[in-house]
């Protein structure tokens, strides 16, 4: 087992967002939050100091933002103006102080 030098944080979205992806996404009529949130992207980010959880949103929500709209936003339609407020009223957040990897295998990263 190896501890990674990173933290973890899960993203879900919440009743506020959800309202927005039925909006969008009209075919989604049914969903609820757990519909919604059944599978959360996890974030690798810095490590942070335990007095300041959450300062990596700040360089960050962009980022997750946009990720976390992706699957929902068609071509023809624009996305919503981002702000850190809005970033905090669509979502909430975990955050993972330690990340281990469990895994003997070489991890592997992608770019998109």
């Amino acid at each position: 087992m190896k501890l990674l030098n990173r933290s973890a944080i899960t993203v879900f979205g919440t009743e506020v967002f959800l309202e927005w992806v039925k909006k969008v996404c009209p075919e989604l009529h049914r969903w609820n939050l757990n519909s919604l949130n059944h599978h959360p992207n996890v974030y690798l980010v810095e490590v942070e100091d335990q007095n300041c959880w959450g300062d990596c949103f700040e360089t960050h929500y962009k980022t997750i933002f946009e990720n976390e709209i992706a699957d929902y936003i068609r071509h023809d339609e624009e996305s919503p103006a981002i702000s850190l407020e809005l970033f905090r009223c669509w979502f909430k957040y975990e955050y993972h102080e330690a990340v281990h990897d469990l895994d003997n295998e070489k991890i592997e990263a992608f770019d998109e």
